[in-house]
Protein backbone atom coordinates (compact mmCIF):
# COMPACT_ATOMS: atom_id res chain seq x y z
CA UNK A 1 0.00 0.00 0.00
CA UNK A 2 3.06 2.34 0.41
CA UNK A 3 3.69 1.52 -2.91
CA UNK A 4 0.37 2.77 -4.23
CA UNK A 5 0.32 5.94 -2.07
CA UNK A 6 3.99 6.99 -2.91
CA UNK A 7 3.13 6.14 -7.00
CA UNK A 8 -0.42 8.55 -6.49
CA UNK A 9 1.84 11.32 -4.75
CA UNK A 10 4.64 11.58 -7.31
CA UNK A 11 1.67 11.58 -10.23
CA UNK A 12 0.08 14.45 -8.72
CA UNK A 13 3.18 16.30 -7.72
CA UNK A 14 4.20 15.52 -11.77
CA UNK A 15 0.86 16.70 -12.95
CA UNK A 16 1.24 19.63 -11.35
CA UNK A 17 4.83 20.35 -12.72
CA UNK A 18 3.73 20.16 -16.39
CA UNK A 19 0.09 22.17 -16.06
CA UNK A 20 2.52 25.09 -15.09
CA UNK A 21 4.75 24.18 -17.87
CA UNK A 22 2.48 23.52 -20.09
CA UNK A 23 0.95 27.09 -19.48
CA UNK A 24 3.85 28.67 -20.74
CA UNK A 25 4.32 27.22 -23.68
CA UNK A 26 3.09 28.35 -27.47
CA UNK A 27 0.59 25.39 -28.46
CA UNK A 28 1.85 25.71 -32.20
CA UNK A 29 4.97 23.70 -31.04
CA UNK A 30 5.53 20.59 -28.91
CA UNK A 31 3.86 20.91 -25.57
CA UNK A 32 4.70 18.69 -22.27
CA UNK A 33 1.55 16.89 -21.15
CA UNK A 34 1.39 14.71 -18.40
CA UNK A 35 -1.68 12.11 -18.02
CA UNK A 36 -2.66 10.57 -14.39
CA UNK A 37 -5.66 7.65 -14.25
CA UNK A 38 -6.86 4.95 -12.46
CA UNK A 39 -9.09 2.84 -13.99
CA UNK A 40 -10.68 -0.66 -13.06
CA UNK A 41 -10.74 -3.86 -15.11
CA UNK A 42 -12.97 -6.80 -14.60
CA UNK A 43 -11.50 -10.13 -16.40
CA UNK A 44 -12.89 -11.64 -19.80
CA UNK A 45 -10.70 -14.88 -19.28
CA UNK A 46 -9.88 -17.86 -17.08
CA UNK A 47 -6.72 -16.92 -15.77
CA UNK A 48 -6.54 -20.31 -13.83
CA UNK A 49 -9.35 -22.84 -14.39
CA UNK A 50 -12.35 -21.63 -13.52
CA UNK A 51 -10.79 -17.90 -12.53
CA UNK A 52 -11.04 -14.90 -13.63
CA UNK A 53 -8.86 -12.05 -12.53
CA UNK A 54 -9.92 -8.50 -12.23
CA UNK A 55 -7.11 -5.32 -11.50
CA UNK A 56 -6.74 -1.82 -10.45
CA UNK A 57 -4.27 0.54 -12.48
CA UNK A 58 -2.81 3.84 -11.89
CA UNK A 59 -0.53 5.04 -14.51
CA UNK A 60 0.85 8.40 -15.21
CA UNK A 61 2.58 9.15 -18.66
CA UNK A 62 4.67 12.02 -19.33
CA UNK A 63 5.50 13.12 -22.95
CA UNK A 64 5.12 15.61 -25.58
CA UNK A 65 2.42 16.05 -28.10
CA UNK A 66 0.99 18.53 -30.46
CA UNK A 67 -2.38 19.84 -30.34
CA UNK A 68 -3.99 16.84 -31.23
CA UNK A 69 -1.43 13.89 -31.41
CA UNK A 70 0.90 12.79 -28.62
CA UNK A 71 3.87 10.70 -27.55
CA UNK A 72 4.60 9.78 -23.98
CA UNK A 73 6.93 7.07 -21.20
CA UNK A 74 4.36 5.76 -18.56
CA UNK A 75 4.68 3.93 -15.50
CA UNK A 76 1.90 1.97 -14.06
CA UNK A 77 0.90 -0.04 -10.98
CA UNK A 78 -1.50 -2.83 -11.26
CA UNK A 79 -3.01 -5.00 -8.63
CA UNK A 80 -4.48 -8.36 -10.00
CA UNK A 81 -6.90 -10.33 -7.71
CA UNK A 82 -9.45 -12.98 -8.80
CA UNK A 83 -12.37 -12.32 -9.05
CA UNK A 84 -13.90 -15.40 -6.89
CA UNK A 85 -12.85 -13.33 -3.69
CA UNK A 86 -9.85 -13.56 -1.51
CA UNK A 87 -8.32 -16.75 -2.37
CA UNK A 88 -7.16 -17.47 -5.69
CA UNK A 89 -4.97 -15.15 -7.99
CA UNK A 90 -3.18 -12.41 -6.77
CA UNK A 91 -0.55 -10.53 -9.06
CA UNK A 92 1.01 -7.08 -8.75
CA UNK A 93 3.26 -5.21 -11.35
CA UNK A 94 4.73 -2.31 -12.32
CA UNK A 95 4.86 -1.60 -15.90
CA UNK A 96 6.41 1.15 -18.19
CA UNK A 97 5.17 1.68 -21.72
CA UNK A 98 5.25 3.68 -24.82
CA UNK A 99 2.21 5.75 -25.14
CA UNK A 100 0.50 7.44 -27.98
CA UNK A 101 -2.81 9.13 -27.92
CA UNK A 102 -4.87 10.96 -30.59
CA UNK A 103 -7.85 14.06 -29.85
CA UNK A 104 -10.83 14.56 -31.98
CA UNK A 105 -9.98 18.57 -31.41
CA UNK A 106 -7.09 20.51 -30.06
CA UNK A 107 -6.43 20.03 -26.57
CA UNK A 108 -6.76 23.55 -25.78
CA UNK A 109 -10.71 23.68 -27.05
CA UNK A 110 -13.04 24.03 -24.50
CA UNK A 111 -15.65 21.73 -24.05
CA UNK A 112 -15.91 17.93 -24.53
CA UNK A 113 -13.23 16.36 -26.82
CA UNK A 114 -12.87 12.67 -27.85
CA UNK A 115 -9.72 10.90 -27.32
CA UNK A 116 -8.02 7.57 -28.83
CA UNK A 117 -5.09 6.28 -26.64
CA UNK A 118 -2.92 3.09 -26.54
CA UNK A 119 0.20 1.38 -25.05
CA UNK A 120 2.40 -1.40 -24.90
CA UNK A 121 4.80 -1.99 -22.46
CA UNK A 122 6.70 -4.67 -20.06
CA UNK A 123 6.32 -5.22 -16.17
CA UNK A 124 9.39 -5.42 -14.34
CA UNK A 125 10.45 -7.16 -11.17
CA UNK A 126 11.52 -3.82 -9.45
CA UNK A 127 9.98 -5.29 -6.11
CA UNK A 128 9.97 -8.43 -4.38
CA UNK A 129 6.61 -10.47 -5.15
CA UNK A 130 6.15 -8.05 -8.22
CA UNK A 131 6.12 -9.95 -11.56
CA UNK A 132 6.94 -9.87 -15.23
CA UNK A 133 5.23 -9.54 -18.52
CA UNK A 134 4.14 -7.65 -21.53
CA UNK A 135 1.23 -5.99 -21.53
CA UNK A 136 -0.78 -3.80 -23.65
CA UNK A 137 -3.75 -1.13 -23.32
CA UNK A 138 -6.12 0.67 -25.83
CA UNK A 139 -8.76 3.11 -24.82
CA UNK A 140 -11.09 5.44 -25.67
CA UNK A 141 -13.44 8.48 -24.32
CA UNK A 142 -13.68 12.17 -23.68
CA UNK A 143 -12.02 15.11 -22.36
CA UNK A 144 -14.06 17.57 -20.57
CA UNK A 145 -12.48 20.88 -18.70
CA UNK A 146 -14.00 22.96 -15.95
CA UNK A 147 -14.09 26.84 -15.27
CA UNK A 148 -10.62 26.61 -14.23
CA UNK A 149 -9.43 25.23 -17.75
CA UNK A 150 -8.33 22.00 -15.89
CA UNK A 151 -8.93 18.74 -18.36
CA UNK A 152 -10.61 15.55 -16.56
CA UNK A 153 -11.56 12.29 -18.60
CA UNK A 154 -13.79 9.19 -18.47
CA UNK A 155 -12.47 6.47 -19.79
CA UNK A 156 -13.08 2.98 -21.38
CA UNK A 157 -10.38 0.40 -21.59
CA UNK A 158 -9.09 -2.68 -23.02
CA UNK A 159 -6.42 -4.20 -21.18
CA UNK A 160 -3.96 -7.12 -21.42
CA UNK A 161 -1.25 -8.60 -19.00
CA UNK A 162 0.55 -12.26 -19.81
CA UNK A 163 2.63 -13.38 -17.00
CA UNK A 164 6.15 -14.48 -17.75
CA UNK A 165 7.11 -16.31 -14.40
CA UNK A 166 4.17 -18.25 -13.41
CA UNK A 167 3.47 -21.48 -15.76
CA UNK A 168 0.46 -23.73 -14.90
CA UNK A 169 0.16 -27.03 -16.32
CA UNK A 170 -1.62 -27.60 -19.56
CA UNK A 171 -2.10 -23.98 -19.83
CA UNK A 172 1.19 -21.77 -19.92
CA UNK A 173 1.62 -18.68 -18.59
CA UNK A 174 -1.39 -16.68 -17.40
CA UNK A 175 -2.67 -13.94 -19.30
CA UNK A 176 -5.22 -11.28 -17.81
CA UNK A 177 -7.74 -9.55 -20.78
CA UNK A 178 -9.33 -7.11 -19.24
CA UNK A 179 -12.43 -4.44 -20.03
CA UNK A 180 -12.99 -1.67 -17.06
CA UNK A 181 -13.67 2.68 -16.89
CA UNK A 182 -11.24 4.92 -15.77
CA UNK A 183 -11.00 8.40 -14.41
CA UNK A 184 -7.94 11.08 -14.95
CA UNK A 185 -6.54 14.32 -15.49
CA UNK A 186 -4.99 15.70 -18.62
CA UNK A 187 -2.18 18.89 -17.73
Amino acid sequence: MKHILSFVLIAFISGNIASAQSQKKDTKNLQFFNRTELYYTFGLNETYPGEQTNSIHIKTVLGFSTPKIGFGFGIENGSYRSANGSYGASFNTIAFSGNVHFLAKPINDEGINFFAKGGFGYAVGVFNGYDTGINTEAATGFIFTNKKKRRYFLEGVYHYQKFDQIKIVNYGNPEVKSLGLGIGTWF
